[in-house]
């Protein structure tokens, strides 16, 4: 044969060019496992940063009634022990985290302390100098404001954390003074216990780290720490704490797919057929140019290109047994030619999914992909700058179906480059389900369980929300604050599941008050409610104020123990421009100012704070 090459030079390239093949298609896997285990990482931060934000809220929430008692305080002057006592009782049946609630007098003496059992310690006890947080109750002193200490050895035995909230009155020239700390004690584990207690975290093992030391751990079985996160927190004033996560074995496996090794062994299967092809093509131009060898020859090369035939036939059974597994998948899986945006192939829930056939699926992404995917050029430089920067190549996009309507689907896109051409491998998945769960989350952790308002924490997110929005258009900003005359009284002559239900009753009289979109009722603890009226003078407040005590009025709830023999309501009203006034708080404490005020009078009344309530 004068022009047939040597036959170890054929097999060298065809040995060459399956070596790259094989090597493309290994590259393929790795960047599709790459992007698996970023999506994995993804998903370890974002749990770690949510359980962390909900850790430091929750913790916010519950030491909140301190603040209130310091409020309160601060107000009317030193409270009585009785009332005191009560407010205490109330904090610490609501939270089981507290190791006690006390008051230090300004000469740093114990005075109080609740509960005494278990705190006989505590009684006598005198902060010095030589205590390791006299500097940071100092500094709570001098800044009046509220600081939570590290952990120390607790006179009570055993180790914890202390908040010190300061407390000032005024004196007989009318002077502000200080007047001690009213001090929250937590117990490191059986705090961290009761704030983990409320979280979804069985899929992490959680540490809390003190200045880079372990000072609490719950352990989850089949954690992995090589995948372990750590995330600072910043409980309060201290920033020396910081959470470190690891997720269960379980979580991982739950979030990896069987995708990378099918796309592989697609690969790899393609590539050995494509080599087999281009030997068969060679060993057929080889025959041909042999048949003028003679007769005797021919029937030996029909027979070789039978078996091989019978090889490549084999080859296709096995390469459309992997498209019948990836036509099983129920994400969508497709190739598009980026040049002509042709479908090189996807499988059938690609377009089953959008209630397409695979023909009109494929000519609407190649005549209008804008009708078909918004937005998809400039989702396809997103892709592009994702993998040049190494970023997740994950994206939350909107596909539409095929009655017009838009459906959410999370799509993993990954560009790949062979031989001059760009190519899109894309898996999509229809995630309506996790992002209506997502949205319900949301609605649920800003209401209250019982009675449907609006929670404590939508509360003060509205309300510094709306000081921002009124400050830059220099409109007023009212406040109600409402409390339920004499209801623990109502509560021992009824029970709490009568208390619960006169509680819905006037959360339900509240709502119907409100006449304006953006006017907000909430729960703001107990049998105590709030109103945030936006853009709302003292007119239209007391307007609203009126319907509140006609619709309880109307009620008429029966209560023997209140003078009027009905249930009644105490208002507090105040009034703020938030275009002079630095924050919130300050109009908080007026309408509770108010609130106390109305609550002298005799209840069953609104009274509007005056500047010479203090």
């Amino acid at each position: 044969m004068p022009h047939s090459h040597p036959a170890w030079l054929v097999r060298t390239l065809l040995a060459l060019f399956l070596l790259a093949l094989c090597g493309t298609s290994l590259l393929l896997w790795k960047k599709l496992e790459d992007a698996q285990a970023d999506r994995i990482r993804d998903r370890v931060g974002f749990q770690a940063r949510s359980l962390a934000t909900e850790l430091q809220t929750n913790l916010i929430d519950e030491v909140e009634g301190l603040r209130r008692m310091a409020l309160l305080w601060n107000h009317r002057g030193r409270i009585p022990r009785d009332e005191w006592t009560l407010e205490v009782n109330f904090a610490l049946d609501h939270f089981p985290g507290y190791q006690s609630i006390q008051w230090m007098g300004p000469d740093l003496h114990m005075r109080w302390v609740l509960p005494e059992q278990g705190n006989e310690a505590a009684l006598n006890f005198r902060l010095t100098r030589n205590h390791p947080n006299f500097n940071l109750a100092m500094q709570a002193k001098a800044e009046g404001q509220a600081q939570l200490s590290n952990s120390v050895s607790l006179v009570q035995g055993g180790s914890g954390f202390v908040l010190y909230t300061p407390l000032f009155i005024a004196n007989a020239q009318g002077e502000r003074t200080f007047d001690g700390f009213l001090q929250g004690v937590f117990r490191v584990k059986p705090l961290m216990n009761q704030l983990l207690g409320s979280l979804d975290n069985r899929d992490f093992s959680v540490v809390l780290l003190e200045s880079g030391q372990p000072i609490y751990q719950q352990e989850q079985p089949g954690s992995l720490a090589a995948l372990s996160q750590r995330v600072p927190l910043e409980l309060l004033n201290n920033r020396n704490f910081a959470l470190q996560l690891a997720p269960t074995r379980k979580l991982v496996e739950a979030l990896s797919s069987p995708l990378p090794q099918v796309v592989l062994g697609a690969s790899l299967l393609t590539s050995l057929l494509l080599v087999a092809a281009l030997a068969l093509a060679l060993e057929n131009a080889r025959r041909a140019s042999a048949l003028q060898a003679g007769n005797r020859r021919l029937n030996e090369e029909v027979k070789q290109r039978e078996l091989a035939e019978q090889g490549l036939r084999d080859s296709r059974q096995r390469l459309q047994l992997v498209l019948d597994l990836t036509g099983s998948s129920q994400d969508g899986l497709f190739i598009l030619d980026l040049a002509n945006r042709e479908i090189l192939h996807m499988n059938r829930a690609t377009h089953a999914s959008l209630d397409y056939s695979a023909e009109d699926f494929r000519q609407l992404l190649k005549d209008d992909p804008e009708q078909l995917l918004p937005g998809f050029h400039s989702w396809l430089e997103l892709v592009r700058q994702a993998q040049r920067d190494g970023d997740s190549s994950i994206f939350q996009r909107e596909m539409r179906h095929a009655d017009s309507s838009l459906q959410p689907a999370e799509i993993s896109a990954q560009l790949v480059t062979l031989n001059g051409r760009d190519y899109l491998i894309g898996v999509s998945r229809d995630n309506r389900e996790r992002l209506e769960l997502e949205a319900r989350l949301q609605r649920l952790s800003q209401q209250d369980g019982l009675t449907g308002l609006y929670n404590r924490r939508y509360f003060d997110r509205q309300l510094n929300g709306e000081w921002r929005r009124l400050r830059r258009l220099g409109a007023p900003l009212a406040l109600l604050m409402l409390d339920v005359d004499h209801f623990k009284a109502y509560n021992d002559g009824f029970g709490h599941q009568a208390g619960d239900d006169a509680l819905r009753k006037v959360s339900q009289a509240l709502q119907n008050s409100l006449r304006r979109e953006g006017d907000v009722a909430c729960r703001y603890g107990g049998e105590e409610f709030a109103i945030i009226l936006a853009n709302t003078d003292e007119t239209g407040a007391r307007h609203v104020a009126d319907r509140v005590m006609e619709e309880i009025a109307a009620l008429a709830i029966e209560h023997p123990s209140s003078p009027t023999g009905r249930l009644t309501l105490s208002i507090g009203m105040a009034i703020s421009d938030p275009a002079r006034e630095d924050q919130p708080d300050s109009l908080v404490s007026r309408s509770d100012a108010a609130l106390y005020r109305a609550k002298r009078e005799g209840r069953n009344r609104t009274c509007l704070w005056e500047k010479d309530q203090g």
